[in-house]
């Protein structure tokens, strides 16, 4: 019998990430998957969406779904907030179908650290787009399922 070595792995012990206000609670990303932070704009309509798929809008020459976390979430839709903004968010995907989508947030996104102490899994029901529910240092966020909101939007996407 041969031993078998443990491989040593580089476990971050600290992730910068983004906490992107929404209308109800707040979402938690990695840095990297936010690509820019732009003014809210009036999205291009599109047909036969659900109320959650705003319309499309352009983002450097690409037309990106613009939707709102917190309808699909369940939630009625109360309006834009003064300081609302658009958050351009990777899918991780770069060589898929849709490499970007935009959230419509109700604010500015915040900067944070995590470490695995700070991060605590909340039990709660999922609804669709999340991965998961946590708490950052006692506060709550939702983590966005991003492969799956990308295969979400592509089913209501107009070719543009």
């Amino acid at each position: 019998m041969s031993e078998v070595e443990a491989l040593s792995i580089d476990v971050p012990q600290e992730v910068s990430s983004l906490l992107l206000p929404l209308q109800q609670g707040q979402m938690l990303v990695p840095v990297e998957t936010l690509s820019e932070v732009i003014a809210m704009q009036v999205p291009i309509s599109v047909h036969d969406a659900p109320e959650w798929y705003l319309g499309d809008l352009v983002w450097r020459e690409q037309r990106l779904p613009l939707l709102s976390f917190d309808v699909m979430r369940g939630e009625a839709l109360d309006g834009i907030s003064e300081d609302g903004r658009i958050a351009v968010l990777s899918t991780g995907n770069p060589d898929g179908d849709l490499p970007y989508f935009a959230l419509v947030l109700q604010g500015t996104p915040r900067l944070v650290r995590v470490t695995p102490e700070e991060l605590a899994l909340r039990e709660q029901n999922l609804n669709p787009g999340e991965l998961m529910h946590v708490a950052l240092s006692g506060e709550a966020a939702v983590i966005p399922d991003l492969q799956g909101l990308e295969r979400t939007c592509l089913r209501y996407r107009e070719p543009g």
